[in-house]
């Protein structure tokens, strides 16, 4: 029996910004987290919230013994968001909403406005790389309220509120962004806040170890170096903190993967395509022809069947994979007639002809296994 993950939106990452807009009386469409709203029931003058790209729990486990500080401050485990990918978890800390409401479902979407797939944070064309001098696609038609801009609106200002993360990130909040260069930097500039007098919300973001195993795997030397490297940067951060509540968690793990598979090299499946697949190479959404529904499904179990999961659009709308709530117009445009979710070590890729180069990642995201599913809850007071 395949060990597949779906996201549970009642303790899921989601339900950590949850918690946290609730407790700013800010309204939010989610539940709360019991195990954060008891410590924040002791009014900490400041809360932290650092996320940690692809530190999943499983990363945890198999870079750092059980002793070390991040485990040891581990409270409970979460699910990520489906997609189990950046563009569409950071997004839902960021909004406050489901992927399903906010449409952010993954790294490259088919625009029909643009006539074109498009990366979402980059705005640039998927199969040429051709930076798009054109209205940021996301941004435009997929607009959101910063839930920084929230909190500082529903306190009325009484709490202040900062965003920390890496300098090339296009912020979209209105409040203080502080750029940085480095974890170490990252955990220097909490320490320099949590420091001064006023009452704040510091929310962070580090693009590692996700970086780090994307390249070299999840499970190697560089990867347990730099998990052995941030565990002590917070341990240290920790240590400066006063009257503050630190809140770690991750927006999705990663799996060691094979190299790529392209679909091009499947004609009975390609013959079925009204259009290039797209989202991520690990949940990947099929448009195809109304003729040749059966014929897909059929072709696709038997031979991806081991490794993804074959959704139809009505199972995957049914099973609220996405989230809940009112969805995003766009999102119903980017969900194909099919949804395929990765239960194995398989990633799909698709080359139309205007792309020749291959592309491979030693470990990678997306899919519905443990290891990119499960994310840690960390809590660590300092009062």
């Amino acid at each position: 029996m395949k060990n597949i993950i779906y996201p549970n939106y009642e303790k899921s990452t989601l339900n950590i910004m949850a918690t946290l807009l609730n407790y700013y009386d800010v309204a939010s469409s989610y539940q709360s987290l019991s195990v954060i709203k008891e410590v924040l029931d002791k009014e900490y003058k400041n809360v932290v919230l650092l996320v940690f790209d692809g530190m999943g729990v499983d990363a945890l486990e198999k870079n750092l013994k059980s002793t070390d500080f991040l485990n040891r401050h581990l409270k409970e485990e979460l699910t990520a968001v489906a997609p189990s990918t950046t563009t569409a978890a950071m997004t839902a800390y960021y909004s406050g909403k489901s992927p399903f409401e906010h449409g952010w479902l993954g790294w490259s979407l088919y625009f029909k406005e643009y006539g074109r797939c498009i990366d979402t944070f980059l705005n640039t064309d998927s199969y040429t790389g051709e930076k798009l001098e054109l209205p940021h696609a996301g941004y435009t038609l997929m607009g959101y309220t910063h839930v920084l801009d929230r909190v500082e609106e529903a306190t009325n200002h009484h709490i202040k509120a900062y965003m920390i993360e890496p300098n090339y990130i296009n912020y979209q909040g209105k409040n203080t962004k502080i750029g940085v260069e480095s974890a170490q930097q990252l955990v220097d500039e909490v320490a320099k806040l949590v420091s001064t007098d006023e009452q704040k919300f510091v929310f962070g973001y580090w693009t590692d170890p996700d970086k780090t195993m994307h390249e070299s795997g999840c499970y190697s030397a560089k990867t347990k170096e730099k998990m052995t490297e941030i565990n002590e940067l917070l341990m240290n951060l920790s240590q400066q903190m006063k009257d503050t509540l630190l809140i770690i968690s991750a927006d999705h793990g990663l799996i060691d993967v094979e190299p790529t598979t392209y679909l091009n090299d499947y004609p009975e499946l390609t013959a079925c395509f009204l259009m290039p697949p797209f989202i991520e190479g690990r949940l990947m959404s099929f448009f195809i022809r109304e003729d040749l529904r059966e014929t897909f499904s059929t072709q696709f179990n038997k031979t991806f069947g081991d490794d993804f999961i074959l959704l139809t659009r009505q199972q995957a709308l049914e099973m609220n994979l996405f989230g809940y709530h009112t969805p995003h117009p766009k999102t119903l445009d980017f969900i194909g007639d099919f949804i395929a979710c990765a239960t194995g070590h398989k990633v799909l890729g698709y080359l139309p002809a205007v792309k020749k180069e291959k592309f491979n990642f030693t470990a990678t995201h997306a899919g519905l296994t443990r290891e990119e599913m499960v994310v840690p809850l960390i809590l660590v007071e300092s009062k």
